[in-house]
């Protein structure tokens, strides 16, 4: 199964003041790297799109570029992005579809604690079951990004509008899906606001300490 990423970075930060994706979660990490070096780091992943705004200044971007070894990694600015999520979707989509995907997974730029390891497995739990139209990750049965949509929901996908994510797609019974469910509570966190940003600053900062060399 041919899977392209589609990474969404085009978000307006409106509720963070300014440009979040960009801000230090710890030295030489940024916020809108952490998710991407995960997605990179997955192998069943042929190609990742990041979905940027066109002024982005893209220091995050060059941060996760840099260890992009296999060349997989490409930026689609959006135009359209201020108008809302859906739009992001699209522009992702049109991109992927040029190199006939059998899959396309969805993911968000503001969730610094992702694994690459957890990625692997919805991919590879989405490959053996056929039937599957989605597969995402759960956490008490309701559905969480980053999701994983097969090829007969593309077109539904594609006809999302406004701010309206993929979150109606998962829910409306049409579909067929699977819950990858995801105890730690903090693989969900996003980062939003000030304070979630200074929760992550304090969680990566801890991170980098238990995986220093003694």
């Amino acid at each position: 199964m041919r899977v392209t990423a589609i990474y969404l970075a085009a978000g307006m930060s409106s509720r963070m003041g300014r440009p979040k994706l960009s801000l230090e979660l710890a030295p030489g990490k940024r916020l809108g790297a952490a998710a991407l070096t995960e997605v990179l780091a997955c192998e069943e992943i042929e190609r990742v799109i990041a979905v940027v705004r066109e002024n982005d200044g893209m220091e995050w971007w060059r941060e996760a570029k840099a260890g992009d070894s296999l060349g997989r990694l490409e930026a689609v600015a959006c135009p359209d992005s201020r108008l809302g999520m859906s739009f992001s979707i699209r522009c992702g989509l049109d991109r992927a579809l040029a190199e006939d995907p059998d899959a396309v997974l969805i993911v968000l730029a503001d969730q610094p604690f992702l694994a690459s390891s957890e990625l692997t497995s919805l991919v590879r739990s989405a490959q053996k079951e056929e039937a599957l139209d989605y597969a995402a990750f759960g956490r008490r049965g309701k559905a969480h990004p980053p999701v994983l949509f097969k090829r007969a929901m593309f077109a539904a996908l594609a006809g999302l509008r406004g701010d309206e994510g993929a979150r109606r797609l998962l829910a409306d019974g049409t579909w067929r899906g699977k819950l990858l469910e995801i105890d730690a509570e903090q693989f969900f966190a996003d980062v939003d606001t000030l304070d979630d940003w200074r929760r992550a600053s304090s969680r990566s900062a801890g991170e980098s300490r238990d995986s220093a060399p003694e």
